[in-house]
């Protein structure tokens, strides 16, 4: 029941999360956006992971989950109606900042729930079951928008985005216990010891992928021809990250070496995006590529935190993650924007996340998990 509340909760953050791709054309029209702030755009949602991450990963170590699951839904509901409602460009990236927070402490919160439910029995599985949910909502988004659009227009488009936040609250509130014994325990008595320097490589390597995979979502529908088509062309990546994320936590639950598997993650992006600035990819391929790697990073990393810490630490420790990885989700599509705007040249910005992705594979030779205490 945690899981499916989980997987529900998760899918209203990815339809809001992946929104701004699919609305480039108006909201460039309407608010003469240049592409660097359409990158801004897209990234702001995780600046407040940058700041909140490790307060609330901590927090969420002694705070009543369901309350706090509650809590994070209704900031997401108030983002949602800003940026439906937004009359210039402030105001749509104000939404974007608020639901981020709420999106934040609902992340957090999920991820270490599933880690503590399903510690040392399918963690994996579990994990791409949860991380699958995302680009589940990436294809819905992208199938359903000229639709919506069509009919509803993108303010209206966004208002059912919001109900569907609105319709995740029942269920957490059924599925999320009132509150989760021994965590603050424990958290008391390994408070006072730092982390472990295979976290610190994780989070970095974290980073660099969504430096690097995030900007794919948001410049890839124009690389690939624009319009309906582009967006359909981009949602290969999820089609396939809808079905290879839970076979992939299922074979990193029968083989172990979740370090191994983020590495070869990472070295299959380093070389998609080389061969698509060689222009040696075409985009059915390119997607493809990129949702095979997207089905194998997300569940691997999700299952490390809680090997490599104490269990009343895990909070903290997906914080530590979650904060570099939105830096990192704020910096990839901004970076490509700029590059975007100071050349036409499409190579220039697969290159530019081509060398961020391999500084990421370089970080995950760092990490090797370590048996909880």
């Amino acid at each position: 029941m945690v899981l499916a509340s989980a997987m529900v909760s998760f899918f209203s953050v990815g339809m809001t999360f992946f929104v701004v791709p699919p609305l480039i054309g108006q909201l460039r029209g309407l608010f003469a956006l240049s592409n660097l702030e359409i990158g801004l755009l897209m990234g702001s949602i995780a600046v407040p992971a940058i700041l909140l991450s490790l307060p609330f990963g901590e927090a969420l170590d002694r705070w009543p989950p369901r309350a706090a699951g509650l809590a994070g839904l209704a900031v997401m509901l108030v983002g949602a109606a800003l940026f439906a409602v937004a009359p210039g460009y402030g105001w749509l990236v104000l939404g974007r900042l608020v639901f981020g927070v709420g999106a934040l402490l609902l992340n957090l919160l999920l991820a270490r729930l599933l880690s503590m439910a399903f510690a040392g029995r399918e963690l994996a599985l579990a994990m791409g079951l949860f991380t699958g949910v995302y680009p589940a909502s990436m294809i819905v988004l992208f199938s359903l928008h000229p639709w919506l659009v069509t009919h509803l227009g993108w303010r209206g488009e966004m208002g059912v985005l919001a109900v569907l936040v609105l319709l995740a609250m029942p269920l957490h509130a059924l599925a999320v216990p009132a509150c989760v014994p021994d965590g603050g325990a424990k958290r008391l008595a390994t408070g006072s010891h730092g982390l472990p320097p295979a976290l610190i490589a994780l989070g970095v390597a974290w980073m660099l992928y969504f430096a690097a995979f995030a900007a794919v979502p948001t410049f890839a529908p124009e690389w690939a021809g624009g319009g309906a088509a582009g967006l359909l062309m981009t949602s290969v990546v999820t089609w396939v990250a809808l079905f290879g994320t839970p076979l992939a936590g299922g074979l990193i639950d029968r083989t172990g070496g979740a370090d191994r598997w983020c590495i070869a993650g990472l070295g299959m992006l380093t070389v998609t995006l080389t061969l698509m600035a060689a222009g040696a990819l075409p985009p059915a391929a390119a997607m493809v590529a990129v949702g095979l790697v997207a089905s194998v990073v997300p569940p691997a990393v999700y299952s490390l935190p809680e090997r490599l810490v104490p269990t009343g630490r895990v909070g903290l420790a997906f914080g530590f993650i979650t904060a570099l990885s939105n830096l990192g989700t704020v910096v990839g599509p901004a970076l490509a924007g700029a590059v975007r705007d100071a050349t036409p040249s499409w190579p220039a910005v697969w290159a530019t996340l081509a060398f961020v992705a391999l500084l990421g594979l370089g970080a995950t030779f760092l990490t090797r998990p370590a048996r909880n205490p």
